[in-house]
């Protein structure tokens, strides 16, 4: 193939417009001693452009014990923004009886979060999906007239449920000085007319006003109809890359979220009655943010999707590459429904919804799951929020351009995908990022060797990215690339390793962290002036390193040996020392960034790890048979052992322990009937058809039944040591699984070719184990039904196949020397 084939030619405007101000009637009730405002293109905090990470907790779906804990752990995936919904149901089951207590203490939970360092984002809906019954309205509700309008009647039950709220929320809003930053107003709304569509979202925003909810920020989703107040909400969107709801049995067609969009029309977006978007709004307005990019996927009886972290990932990346500036995740923490007197509080299609989802369950494959368990997606996703935390200020003032010859079609896939976000007359000033995505859920794009990236600007000047050669890009690659990087004097005018974070001491000196990305042969280019020299810092990493001159007189640093940490140091003209540390990517997903003893610093660890803000210990979580290790740089300051991989790190190390993990013996107290009969579900007007309804609580009379007995070393090991959970991880084939307690069904899930965990000791007390029973519905070969091909080759009938116990620990360290 010809040198032009193999090339893309993406257009860089020479300078940018400056963002529409003025408009959006937001901004107010700031903050004592901080501002938080939004413009028309992204949001700014304390004076600079800001690009947050907001990620979905409900806390009333998660025991009040753990919050604690579970937003630390968010807060080291790079959250910045912890939202929730405010379930109504779950809060005022019978009419004048609230419930603020215990895992539905909102006060609380907004206390440990801003003692966790995060920010809070409340969605009090009224009405909020959620896949929860009667999308969170209470069950005596619907009778007392039209609902989600402005009928009085309706709208007094309103202004009750947000006084409420207002009482809760008192003295913890941002004019406060306190961590709420914004509300969200209804969702998913389609309505349209006289007393709905804007006059009600303005209705309510009054109402939220009234009732103190004072914020700097009201949002909307901003879908189906964006028939809103112009002036006085945000349009979110969202970006799934994959629908429980949908009716297909097979594969989606590929989705719109893998393919680079700078029209906001970015595939499935929750779009739950079929109402097209209207284009009611002009989007120039308002930055593109999102409030509903799936962190993961959640279960309906009739489509059981299993979302990668490949497949997280990559719709990330495009969103941020298609211009997006507050990204939010739903969900990014899983969760339990909690039991309620009015009985089950999930969604289902004999309540008039759409789907039947589990009773219990909300696990939603997300990052952190209904339990705490930390996904693969949580590591990995960090590396694109700290990316978003540490360059954030310089990507989020910056519009996505795309190569006029696109992709423009999803379902393309004979073009590479490629997006930049750049500002520049002339090469030479060019600054800001490539982002390119070559992965697609179930379509696996082909490999087209050779490709590489001509960045032009308005007066002809030509930047080749990679600078000679190209990339191989194989199925499943996402990665970003800088341009125009500044260490102090020194210009870094492009790399093909990606960036991570960085930081800059008091005296001015940079250390900028970034990773070779798997595939792609990693380099930097430095630009002759400001630079006087380019040095690899210890012998053994040097012979990983080559340094050359190129034509125009600039430096290029290339990367052979990408398994280990690199270390380069530039000196500039200033006489400062900058620093370059180039870690594996399997290494970066293991790394965040923390401040600590005042200075920021680097934390890599073996197994996932969170700062306590209280105290500042490092908590690391690890299966108790597994040794771990905590490395920190820079390393001054702190105890710990000293060891030098690039850089010189500090230390710590945890040894494991043995037998820690029992295989369980089931005993069988029932065989599995026939599988039930199929019913069917109504159909709704934007399906194809009706999907399968979940078997009736009769056809549990023909569930298979096991009888689990924990061994006594097992609880022994539990009680033994503090900071221990006890996880049981269940190996099944079958359709409708459930978790018995003493008789009392606790958990449930649709059964999707993954392994079920669920941390037992949360009903093992100290003393004598309760009786646990699991019970499974049998699936038939031929069941109507999505699953993954991997689940589906599993086969028919129910079967258990594995059931493992498994002893986590938390280890804690004072890494201050003299701590």
């Amino acid at each position: 193939m010809s040198e032009t084939s193999l090339s893309v030619v993406v257009p860089v405007p020479a300078t940018l417009a400056a963002p529409e101000t003025g408009f959006l009637n937001l901004g107010h009730h700031q903050h004592p001693t901080r501002q938080l405002t939004v413009n028309s293109r992204y949001l700014s905090l304390d004076g600079r452009p800001w690009m947050p990470v907001m990620g979905e907790f409900h806390y009333s779906r998660y025991p009040e014990s753990e919050w604690a804990t579970e937003l630390a752990k968010m807060k080291a995936g790079g959250v910045d923004i912890v939202a929730s919904y405010i379930i109504w149901n779950h809060h005022e089951p019978f009419e004048g009886q609230w419930h603020w207590d215990g895992r539905r203490d909102l006060a609380r939970f907004i206390d440990l979060a801003a003692q966790a360092g995060l920010l809070v984002y409340l969605r009090p809906g009224p009405w909020v999906h959620a896949e929860v019954r009667l999308g969170g309205f209470p069950d005596w509700l619907p009778a007392t007239g039209p609902l989600r309008c402005n009928d009085p009647v309706y709208l007094g039950h309103v202004k009750r449920f947000y006084d409420q709220i207002g009482a809760q929320v008192k003295g913890r809003l941002w004019c406060d000085g306190g961590p709420i930053i914004g509300l969200q107003l209804e969702n998913e709304y389609g309505a349209t007319g006289p007393g709905a569509g804007k006059e009600h979202i303005a209705e309510l925003k009054r109402l939220a006003l009234e009732a103190g909810m004072k914020v700097p920020l009201y949002t909307v989703t901003g879908w189906p109809t964006l028939d809103i107040p112009p002036t006085e909400v945000l349009p979110v969107s969202g970006a799934y890359a994959d629908g429980f709801w949908q009716g297909s049995r097979e594969a989606l067609p590929p989705s719109g979220v893998f393919l680079f969009n700078t029209r906001r029309v970015i595939g499935e977006m929750g779009n739950v009655d079929g109402t097209p978007a209207a284009g009611l709004i002009d989007t120039e307005h308002y930055p593109f943010c999102l409030a509903e990019a799936g962190g993961g996927m959640h279960q309906s009886y009739h489509r059981r999707p299993v979302i990668s972290t490949e497949d997280v990932y990559a719709t990330t990346l495009v969103q941020l590459g298609s211009g997006a500036n507050l990204y939010g995740y739903y969900m990014y923490h899983g969760g339990t429904n909690p039991v309620c007197e009015t009985g089950p509080l999930n969604e289902t299609q004999a309540s008039g919804y759409p789907n039947d989802v589990p009773q219990w369950g909300y696990d939603f494959h997300a990052p952190l799951g209904q339990y705490g368990q930390v996904r693969p997606s949580w590591g990995r996703l960090r590396l694109l929020h700290q990316f978003m935390q540490a360059f954030g200020d310089t990507l989020a003032p910056l519009v996505a351009v795309l190569p006029e010859a696109g992709p423009l079609d999803p379902a393309d896939r004979t073009q590479p995908r490629v997006s930049v976000r750049a500002v520049g007359a002339r090469a030479a000033e060019m600054e800001g990022f490539v982002f390119v995505n070559h992965h697609v859920r179930h379509h696996p794009l082909p490999a087209m060797p050779g490709r590489h990236w001509m960045l032009q600007t308005a007066e002809g000047d030509v930047l080749r990215m990679p600078s000679t050669g190209g990339v191989d890009l194989q199925s499943g690659m996402a990665f970003i690339w800088p341009v125009g990087q500044r260490l102090g004097a020194v210009r870094m005018r492009q790399a093909t390793v990606q960036p991570l974070t960085r930081w800059t001491d008091a005296q001015g000196a940079v250390t900028w962290v970034g990773f070779a990305i798997e595939g792609v042969p990693a380099e930097v280019v430095l630009e002759a002036s400001g630079l006087k020299t380019v040095e690899a810092v210890d012998a053994v990493d040097a012979k990983g390193v080559t340094v050359d001159v190129l034509e125009d007189g600039a430096t290029r640093v290339q990367l052979s040996a990408t398994e280990r940490p690199q270390t380069i140091e530039l000196t500039d003209a200033d006489g400062r020392v900058h620093r370059l540390l180039i870690l594996p990517e399997t290494m970066a997903a293991e790394s965040q960034r923390i401040e600590l003893g005042g200075q920021a610093r680097l934390v890599r660890s073996s197994h996932p790890a969170f700062l306590d803000s209280t105290d500042d210990r490092l908590h690391l979580q690890r299966p108790a048979g597994e040794a771990g290790e905590l490395w920190i740089y820079p390393a001054d300051g702190l105890g710990g052992e000293r060891h030098t991989a690039g850089v010189t790190w500090a230390r710590w190390s945890f040894a494991a322990e043995p037998a820690r993990q029992w295989a369980l013996q089931a005993a069988l107290q029932q065989a599995a009937g026939a599988p039930p009969a199929i019913q069917w579900g109504p159909h709704i007007s934007w399906r194809d058809g009706p999907v399968p309804l979940v078997p009736d609580e009769s056809a549990q009379a023909g569930a298979a039944r096991w009888t689990l007995t924990v061994p006594p070393q097992a609880l022994q090991a539990l009680h033994g040591a503090p900071h221990q959970r006890l996880w049981l991880t269940l190996d099944l084939v079958g359709d409708v699984a459930r978790l018995w307690i003493d008789g009392q069904v606790v958990d449930d899930r649709f059964c999707d070719g993954s392994r079920w965990q669920i941390a037992l000791d949360r009903w093992l007390p100290a003393g004598t184990a309760p009786t646990i029973e699991i019970s499974l519905l049998p699936i038939a070969a031929d069941l109507p039904v999505f699953l993954e091909p991997a689940a589906r080759a599993q086969g028919a009938g129910a079967v258990l196949r594995e059931a493992v116990l498994s002893l986590s620990r938390t280890d804690a360290v004072s890494p201050q020397a003299g701590s």
